[in-house]
């Protein structure tokens, strides 16, 4: 003889607690939001860095071109001080190379 006492619940389905399609679809796009707000700090840092490196940039240009003005400008201090102590020396060799000057440069 059979036994009737047969469960029912062994025949059904396991019932699981399934992730539905939309909160998967909520978690995507809490990592996709959590990537697009860490990717535009990343961009906000990188401007940050290249608006402080460009004011950098202008500052060593500024100073280079007031170093390389002064320099010059040492440099024909140097040279008059030179004439200065020295003033037959700088006029005969003026009048040298106003010479020379002017026979390679006279036309034959």
């Amino acid at each position: 003889m059979t036994d009737q006492t047969h469960d029912d619940s062994a025949d059904e389905a396991p019932q699981f607690t399934d992730v539905t399609g939309d909160d998967h679809a909520t978690a995507e796009s809490a990592k996709v939001q959590s990537y697009r707000l860490t990717r535009d700090a990343q961009l906000e840092a990188l401007r940050t860095d290249v608006m402080r490196l460009r004011a950098e940039l202008a500052a060593i240009a500024a100073g280079s071109s007031r170093l390389a003005a002064l320099e010059a400008h040492v440099a024909i201090e140097t040279v008059e001080n030179k004439i200065r102590r020295h003033v037959i020396p700088a006029v005969v060799a003026a009048g040298l190379v106003g010479y020379l000057w002017t026979a390679f440069v006279q036309p034959r």
